[in-house]
């Protein structure tokens, strides 16, 4: 079986073009888990929608700056 060894940056490449083509700004929440779910180059915080929501009602779950 021959093929290309994945890296670490790489992976991190590919992430970053697959969060920007579905229209994230996708930059990674320093603090902990998740990932910017709001379209790039938005001012303000960077908001995680989907992870650190603490009800199933809640709108956005980690925020960051």
């Amino acid at each position: 079986m021959s093929g290309r060894k994945s890296t670490l940056p790489d992976d991190e490449e590919k992430s970053l073009a697959a969060g920007r083509a579905a229209g994230y700004c996708w930059e990674r929440n320093p603090d902990g888990p998740g990932r910017c779910t709001r379209p790039p180059h938005t001012d303000g915080e960077h908001v995680d929608h989907y992870n650190g929501r603490q009800r199933i009602t809640d709108t956005y779950g980690y925020t960051w700056s």
